[in-house]
């Protein structure tokens, strides 16, 4: 793999590189919505860390998947529960779930009852927390999003499929709909 400038920005103008810079935009639009939704909840409310954790990352799920959808990946049409929804839901669900046992591992590590504002923990550890749970997951997501979900070696048959089955026709065994 060539890291040359050069070559950096060649892919970056290529249509594969353009999908990167759109995944990357839309991830910290994401990660940015998430750590303020996450500041409200924490330092302005007051919330416990794990329900606010828990209600950042689903606030931020819906326009995740829409961004990743339709301008990322460019596709067009009404969502589709299986094919699309539901695989984006399991990687955001892991997210919540790495992020979640972070949050819990930095509360306790940084937790003191002694200090009113640590009861709960650093939150901005909480904050971190939250960052590094998602960050674990970003490549594989892009590289699943990319290459099964929504990537265009998939495009042509998947959205057929999926406009067939919406219209209620049954594909043929070809997988065209009759």
């Amino acid at each position: 793999m060539n890291l040359t400038p050069s070559a950096l920005l060649a892919h970056a103008r290529s249509d594969a590189g353009k999908r990167a810079l759109r995944y990357s935009a839309t991830s910290v639009f994401g990660v940015g919505t998430t750590q303020i939704l996450l500041v409200i909840f924490l330092h302005v409310l007051g919330w416990k860390p794990v329900v606010s954790n828990f209600t950042a990352v689903a606030l931020t799920s819906v326009p995740a998947f829409m961004l990743n959808k339709y301008w990322v990946w460019g596709k067009r049409g009404k969502a589709h529960m299986r094919r699309e929804v539901l695989p984006f839901w399991l990687f955001t669900v892991a997210g919540w779930i790495l992020s979640t046992l972070a949050v819990v591992l930095v509360v306790k590590l940084t937790r003191d009852p002694a200090s009113p504002s640590l009861k709960d923990g650093n939150k901005y550890a909480v904050q971190g927390a939250n960052i590094l749970g998602f960050g674990v997951l970003w490549v594989l997501k892009y590289i699943f999003l990319d290459k099964i979900m929504f990537g265009t070696d998939h495009h042509t048959p998947y959205d057929e499929d999926i406009e067939a089955e919406e219209a209620g026709l049954a594909p043929n065994a070809e997988g065209a709909a009759h």
